[in-house]
């Protein structure tokens, strides 16, 4: 224990000395902690700072994001990523309107019981916001402890995890938890990094098991990561006068209730494009007035990567609203035709964000 309070000491020092200036820990709140820290899992901390601004200046409070339309949440959200995490947001709130008062509550296990929030967020929220003596474990934590006390772990296998945080909940010191959770998330996030520890500027490296072995650059394990499959999509913006057309994406799987554009799955040019257009959509010839090509992207997720190639056709007017053309999901779905205007105000995959700024930002 007494290593493990000098370590505890240390940081801390550290920490009053080099701790990040962030706006979610100015003027801590319940709240403002549950939404950047929802917003920081799997995204960087530069990404979301202006991302939390104008969530917090949209929904200040937990009773205006519960009650807001949600293509208004995934809107704010839009290009972050991982949209789950602002769906879960919002039926979050829903549950603290209708059963918690419309606050998040100074309880840890009550905190579990609130859509969304899992064992890292929980503890965050109440040692940051409440300053309870309570472990926030997530992947920078894990990778710190593991070369802390020379772990030869797997930061993935639920038995690390669960190691992890009993040695965390040891060290935490019961006057500072909130600090000292803040302390070890700028360490891991500044110092001691993934592939090459600073150790040279870490406080604790002399009570450091593999930095004084020697193996920091072994720890935490790592897995050989699989070759993600790719998937090669056509992109195809059907635009008439001012509108083009757009459909909503099935409400559970990959990119869940987002907007997109009719797609092929196979990259077309674009004489294969113009005859299935006029094949599926049963078009005359003229009825195209002009196909634009809009260039390759690819866009890489957690388990797969698209390879996309993008056009603009344009459409002669009269053309009717309902086309059959196949979406990502591979399942037939209507869309409509709708001003470009009222289209940049729904939330596209930031997958597609080449071929949206080709639309939008034309008319901007």
């Amino acid at each position: 224990m007494i290593i493990k309070s000098r370590i505890a000491e240390m940081l801390l020092a550290w920490f009053d000395e080099n701790r990040r200036i962030l706006p979610w820990r100015e003027n801590r709140t319940a709240y403002g902690t549950w939404i950047s820290e929802t917003m920081l899992q799997q995204t960087r901390v530069t990404t979301v700072i202006p991302y939390y601004k104008r969530f917090l200046d949209q929904f200040p409070d937990i009773a205006t994001l519960s009650e807001a339309p949600q293509e208004e949440v995934y809107k704010a959200w839009e290009g972050l990523g991982y949209y789950s995490r602002a769906r879960n947001l919002q039926k979050g709130a829903i549950f603290l309107v209708e059963h918690m008062g419309g606050e998040l509550p100074a309880d840890y296990k009550f905190l579990l019981t609130v859509p969304g929030i899992g064992p890292y967020t929980a503890g965050a929220i109440s040692s940051l916001a409440f300053g309870l003596s309570e472990p926030a474990v997530d992947g920078n934590v894990i990778r710190v402890f593991s070369r802390l006390f020379a772990l030869w772990i797997y930061p993935s296998e639920p038995k690390a995890k669960a190691d992890i945080t009993k040695r965390v909940r040891d060290t935490l010191p019961d006057d500072r938890a909130g600090d000292f959770n803040e302390a070890i998330m700028d360490l891991g996030a500044t110092v001691c990094l993934p592939g090459k520890p600073s150790c040279g500027n870490c406080p604790v490296s002399l009570e450091c098991a593999a930095c004084l072995a020697g193996i920091q650059t072994e720890l935490p394990l790592r897995k050989a990561k699989k070759e993600s499959p790719v998937i090669p999509y056509t992109i195809v913006i059907l635009k008439k006068a001012s509108c083009i057309y757009i459909r909503q994406r099935p409400q559970t799987g990959l990119l869940a209730n987002l907007f997109e554009f009719p797609t092929y799955p196979d990259l077309l040019d674009i004489g294969q494009l113009h005859d299935r257009i006029i094949k599926d959509c049963k078009l005359l010839g003229n009825e195209i007035r002009s196909i634009t090509p809009l260039g390759g992207s690819s866009h890489v997720f957690s388990h797969l990567k698209w390879e996309m190639t993008g056009y603009l056709v344009e459409l002669c007017d009269p053309i009717k609203n309902s086309l059959p053309l196949l979406p990502v999901s591979e399942k037939q779905l209507e869309g409509e035709y709708i001003s470009i205007a009222l289209a940049k105000k729904l939330a596209f995959p930031s997958a597609l964000k080449a071929y949206t700024s080709a639309v939008f930002d034309a008319r901007s």
